[in-house]
């Protein structure tokens, strides 16, 4: 029979905020994150493999084999205004969508995925920097320089984006419409492509078919 005071003035806040977060996996877990680079490593490959299939006879032919004397002089140059190994410069050439979209989503999403694996924003980010390091250097630094642009721009506007994401999935996610909940799975994929343990259940039948269920 108390009397209780409630405190309104934090209700005009905006809905989303990033606190700070407990129980989070970090670059204290090292064995854990190279693990978990591999995995993304390999599946960009994988990608990147499947891309180059659906080239014409004479780019694929180009593209599959690799020259590790092209590469090393790849590797010590960088893609300027088009050409493939040149001086530093920080046009590279290709086109608008090429830079300030697909970049950006490759390094949003890779921020994603580790965030999904259940890392701290700090490592997550680390995580999409490495992975474009690794695309620019060794995947597509088979066929052409690394780009100055792209090394800094996929990870510099991909984190942001990934964060802005996260925190609208989050809050799509903690809507009571089906509608809403399903639209936070669409705009942050990695909650499927990654399962988070207790929202998804994947449960294989005997069939050999697999179940993926939500919990909306």
């Amino acid at each position: 029979n108390d009397s209780v005071f409630i405190d309104v003035s934090e209700f005009g806040k905006s809905d989303i905020t990033l606190e700070k977060e407990a129980d989070r996996k970090s670059l204290a877990d090292f064995r854990d994150f190279l693990q978990n680079t591999r995995n993304v490593y390999f599946s960009i490959w994988l990608i990147r493999i499947a891309q180059v299939n659906m080239l014409d006879i004479n780019k694929k032919e180009e593209q599959i084999i690799i020259n590790p004397l092209r590469w090393w002089k790849n590797f010590l140059g960088f893609q300027n205004d088009g050409n493939r190994r040149g001086d530093f410069e920080w046009k590279d050439g290709d086109r608008f969508k090429t830079n300030w979209v697909a970049h950006p989503a490759f390094g949003a999403y890779t921020y994603l995925y580790y965030r999904a694996k259940g890392y701290d924003r700090f490592t997550s980010a680390f995580g999409s920097v490495v992975q474009s390091t690794l695309f620019e250097y060794t995947i597509e630094g088979m066929i052409q320089s690394p780009s100055i642009h792209d090394l800094i721009i996929t990870p510099g506007i991909g984190v942001p984006a990934g964060i802005v994401l996260e925190e609208t999935s989050n809050l799509l996610l903690s809507s009571d419409s089906g509608f809403l909940n399903a639209l936070g799975y669409v705009i942050n994929p990695m909650r499927i492509i990654v399962p988070d343990k207790e929202n998804v259940n994947l449960s294989p039948l005997m069939s050999g078919q697999v179940v993926i269920g939500f919990q909306w």
